[in-house]
């Protein structure tokens, strides 16, 4: 997977997960996306476990990035990272995971930077310049495995 780039020069994410159980905050979400022109393809999950089961697949196409929410029913963000990390094997290992969310408990923000797919933590919403700091935070992933 490698990080394309625009003609104006902002990188690209190629493929990027949503991982949020609010419905309208999706909408949000793909709504600002499609008119940033900064992500080629968006994947959108209403729940961790649907998530997993596509992460699983062992068909299931690469992402980039994935955007998730910490409070969800069922599994929370953490408990999707913990699964994630030991169910997924080497495909998860170059992804990026923003933490976007509502909770302000400095706990959240603690436990997010135990893991090292967590490469930042967004507070909602998310906004243009999140995106482009997203698309530099690949560049910079490629640029450390290269």
């Amino acid at each position: 997977m490698s990080a394309q780039t625009q003609t104006n020069s902002v990188p690209m994410i190629p493929r990027l997960a949503i991982i949020d159980d609010a419905e309208f905050d999706q909408m949000l979400y793909k709504r600002l996306i499609d008119r940033t022109g900064l992500v080629g393809e968006t994947l959108a999950f209403l729940s961790a476990e649907e998530a997993l089961d596509y992460f699983e697949s062992p068909d299931s196409a690469p992402v980039d990035v994935i955007l998730l929410d910490i409070n969800m029913p069922g599994l929370s963000g953490f408990d999707f990272l913990e699964r994630a990390s030991t169910s997924t094997g080497c495909q998860f290992t170059d992804v990026i995971v923003v933490m976007l969310t509502t909770s302000l408990d400095p706990s959240d923000v603690e436990r997010a930077k135990k893991y090292d797919l967590v490469r930042d933590y967004i507070n909602k919403p998310l906004e243009t310049q999140h995106l482009q700091q997203i698309s530099e935070l690949l560049i910079g992933l490629h640029s450390e495995q290269a």
